[in-house]
């Protein structure tokens, strides 16, 4: 009978770790990384660090090297690499009492700062400071990019979205009062080429889309579900691509067929794919790939510090 045990307990493993998806593991030792990038010219994966705010590079089989690092960027979140490829642009602050080793008095939740880093010299190129833009506690968590290389970027603790023009001029892009929470407020942006904004709020799950000619144009997208622990998000062939964690760990694609008035589920991942507190997503080469952060396990002290970190595909399956 135990032999029996023994053989039906193996096969569940072997079956469980058949069911994940491909993974590029990468091994540093207390990363704990939230955003991810991707450079389609050299097919490296950039990753953030909440615990330093190093920025890190990642190649194709899970080999890290030291990208960037200065013990000032305190926490990097949300990330994207232009489209020259030229510039990688980060998101710094310090939200949260259990992230960074480099937390002052001075710098938890009053910092928000913006970067951008040459690709090809490893130099920082820009730094601008977001708390002087507006009043409040700051926690820069996301942003994107629109054709014309203005960055715009979410605060979950202020309810504002910020724009950074090309020549670094910062200022509140809209305001408004379906982007706050009582905890996390916006987290995920995206930019669609139609003309405006999709973001979510972290909190209650509701998607919104925001009017980039007209800001003050905020309206909840109608869809038959929310999505607490929303994170990060990403535009593929017109869908949304929706990152959530929050225990629930999993990644759907949104399709929507009158310009984000109303959405639905087109697909999502599966449940024994095993996301370990997805964050953000990029594509590579076509595919959806999701950042693995485990940042659960810096608010649990009974869980072992993790020593290796993870890349893993999104493959979905079609929601009825």
């Amino acid at each position: 009978m135990k032999k029996l045990i023994y053989t039906i307990a193996a096969m569940a493993i072997a079956f469980s770790l058949k069911a994940q998806t491909p993974r590029i593991t990468f091994k540093v030792p207390l990363l704990y990384p939230e955003g991810i990038a991707y450079d389609n010219q050299t097919r490296n994966f950039f990753v953030s660090s909440v615990k330093t705010g190093t920025i890190g590079k990642v190649d194709q089989s899970g080999n890290y090297t030291e990208f960037y690092q200065d013990k000032d960027l305190i926490s990097s979140f949300g990330m994207k690499v232009d489209a020259n490829g030229s510039k990688l642009f980060v998101c710094l602050s310090d939200p949260n009492a259990n992230y960074s080793i480099y937390s002052t008095p001075k710098t938890f939740k009053k910092m928000a700062r913006v970067i951008a880093i040459d690709l090809k010299k490893g130099k920082k190129v820009m730094d601008v400071d977001l708390s002087k833009v507006y009043k409040g506690d700051h926690f820069i968590n996301d942003l994107t990019m629109d054709v014309v290389g203005n960055l715009f970027l979410t605060d979950s603790f202020s309810p504002v979205i910020y724009k950074v023009d090309a020549s670094g001029k910062a200022s509140v892009f809209a305001e408004n009062e379906m982007f706050g929470s009582e905890d996390i407020g916006l987290n995920g942006i995206a930019f669609n080429p139609a003309g405006y904004l999709i973001a979510v709020n972290n909190s209650n799950g509701s998607i919104l889309k925001i009017d980039v000619k007209d800001p003050k144009k905020v309206t909840r997208v109608k869809i038959d579900a929310l999505f607490p622990g929303a994170d990060g998000l990403l535009i593929d062939q017109g869908d949304l691509i929706l990152v959530q964690n929050k225990s629930v760990n999993r990644v759907y694609r949104i399709s929507s067929s009158d310009n984000w008035q109303t959405a639905k589920i087109k697909a999502a991942t599966a449940g024994e794919d095993r996301f370990q507190q997805p964050s953000t997503a990029i594509m590579n080469n076509g595919q959806v790939w999701v950042l693995n952060s485990k940042l659960n396990e810096l608010s649990n002290p009974t869980l072992v510090p993790s020593k290796e970190f993870s890349v893993q595909q999104a493959i979905f399956k079609p929601v009825n």
